[in-house]
């Protein structure tokens, strides 16, 4: 059994599929098995995976319903002990990045990595996730699948919903997380992320928030959902009070000058 499956999916996506294609086969780590599930190309994505196809333990280039039924089809085949979901556009940070990670034994079911975003060819941010994964979090903030190692046997378990086309991963670490599965965060980064992803524009923002509305409501009581948001709602005004409050003898010092100015 490979330690690790590589799953990539790509639709009509050649240019980011070379940047993928080049990105693991330059992995000094080689414990893993690759699956490409292309939907049925027609840019040159199929000649491509075809001409590295001694690369791959499986591909098939051939029609879908969607980004996440791909990654499901790809989780099914997996042998590894763990999934990795890099798609097309996405690539590992360095040469030695899945080395760096698989150099001790993960514990964990679940095994999240930090993620640079890109946009042309420029990281545009550096995000961190949390050490320690919470409800609060997940409520909150989608995790990057693309730097994630899940358990093979836990992904299986739980696939991706296909009703939510664009938000179906929120669903996924949800139900890991409510049905107790651990979490644990490898404080490096792992990926590049392509921000031109249709999960990530602008234009399909506001269909997001409400694929993750229903997703909350599939998990948890309307109730028990307004209870959580509100109790989050205080959190974020709690935090804010706490990242203000060392301000506060600033505006005691300037409020006393202005006094004295008005004096003299």
């Amino acid at each position: 059994m490979p330690k690790l499956s590589i799953i990539t999916i790509n639709y009509n996506n050649l240019s980011g599929l070379k940047k993928t294609i080049e990105s693991v086969k330059s992995q000094t780590f080689q414990d893993y098995e690759w699956i490409v599930i292309d939907g049925g190309s027609t840019d040159g994505s199929k000649e491509l995976i075809e001409e590295n196809k001694e690369y791959f333990s499986y591909w098939v280039s051939e029609p879908d319903k969607g980004i996440y039924d791909a990654m499901n089809k790809g989780t099914v085949l997996a042998q590894g002990e763990y999934c990795q979901f890099l798609n097309s556009g996405d690539y590992l940070i360095a040469p030695d990045t899945l080395a760096k990670i698989f150099s001790r034994p993960l514990q964990a079911d679940v095994n999240y990595g930090d993620v640079w975003f890109i946009k042309d060819n420029k990281v545009i941010e550096k995000r961190t996730y949390p050490d320690k994964m919470t409800l609060s979090f997940l409520f909150k903030s989608p995790l990057g699948h693309q730097a994630t190692f899940v358990k093979t046997e836990a992904a299986k378990k739980y696939l991706y919903r296909t009703q939510y086309k664009i938000s179906a991963d929120r669903a996924f670490f949800l139900e890991l997380y409510c049905n107790n599965h651990s979490f644990n965060h490898l404080s490096q980064p792992v990926v590049y992320f392509d921000s031109e992803g249709i999960g990530s524009v602008n234009k399909t923002r506001n269909e997001r928030r409400e694929q993750f509305y229903r997703i909350k409501r599939e998990f948890f009581s309307d109730q028990v959902t307004k209870d959580i948001e509100h109790l989050l709602s205080i959190e974020d005004e709690f935090q804010f009070v706490m990242r203000i409050k060392p301000l506060k003898w600033m505006y005691l010092f300037f409020k006393k000058l202005q006094q004295i100015k008005y004096r003299l």
